[in-house]
């Protein structure tokens, strides 16, 4: 491997840290960022590995955040996706990976904006047509989390429909992207997307996963909501567009 190649692990590491602790949307930006120094396809397996290791310090943070009620409820929905990103996963190339996924990401964030339009006027659509975003937003969080690790964008949306705090809002991310990472593992090796040599990707980013964690969680409790979803909506955004056109 090559400095600029450590370098760039060692950055992905520490965004995949803070964003599992802090800024959700950084998880969309590792995932891009990791697919422009290896092919798309390869670049999932590495990256699920490292998520692995953020979720496990986010749910020590926010261990007493979660609502697992709530979370049960996406069970069955987010299988479908993961089933389904799976089999688009085999036949899809790297290029039409990367589109796909940037146009599904910025469809997700032009929603947001219209559903806080319709809350204003007094229509929650999360408790008007609670099955509906459920399985609509639970199965496009499997198949993006599948396909490229990227399931953020419509998990974030939904829970900020239900207008959580920043810390259950945090937990139940936290649990949810455990529980989802863990069951992508045998897809991923089936589909032969991680082996022994992504260990060479894999070991210079574990440390700063740890590091980046440490200091997501120093900066949460200086973020207010309002911050906190605009950051969230634009991060998500930015890569979007980028995967569409870059």
């Amino acid at each position: 491997m090559t400095s600029t190649l450590i370098i760039t692990m060692m950055i992905i590491g520490l965004l995949v840290g803070i964003g599992k602790t802090a800024l959700g949307g950084l998880g969309l930006l590792s995932a891009a960022l990791i697919a422009q120094v290896m092919p798309a396809k390869e670049s999932t397996g590495v990256l699920l590995i490292l998520l692995l290791i953020g979720d496990l310090f986010a749910i020590g943070v926010y261990k007493n955040h979660v609502e697992w009620k709530f979370l049960q409820t996406l069970i069955l929905p987010v299988f479908v996706g993961i089933v389904a990103g799976a089999i688009y996963l085999f036949h899809s190339t790297d290029n039409s990976l990367k589109r796909t996924i940037g146009l599904v990401v910025v469809f997700f964030v032009a929603v947001y904006p219209v559903s806080q339009y319709w809350q204003r006027h007094n229509e929650d659509i999360s408790i008007r047509f609670p099955k509906t975003l459920r399985v609509f937003l639970g199965t496009s969080a499997g198949f993006m989390s599948m396909v490229a690790n990227s399931g953020g964008p419509p998990m974030n949306i939904y829970l900020l429909l239900r207008k959580n705090s920043v810390f259950n809002f945090l937990g139940n991310t936290a649990w949810f992207f455990f529980i989802v990472n863990v069951s992508k593992l045998p897809f991923t090796l089936a589909l032969g997307l991680l082996n022994f040599n992504s260990l060479h990707y894999i070991i210079p980013a574990i440390p700063m996963v740890a590091i980046g964690a440490l200091i997501g969680k120093k900066i949460i409790s200086k973020i207010d909501q309002q911050l906190f979803r605009n950051i969230t909506l634009i991060s998500t955004a930015a890569v979007g567009l980028k995967l569409i056109f870059f």
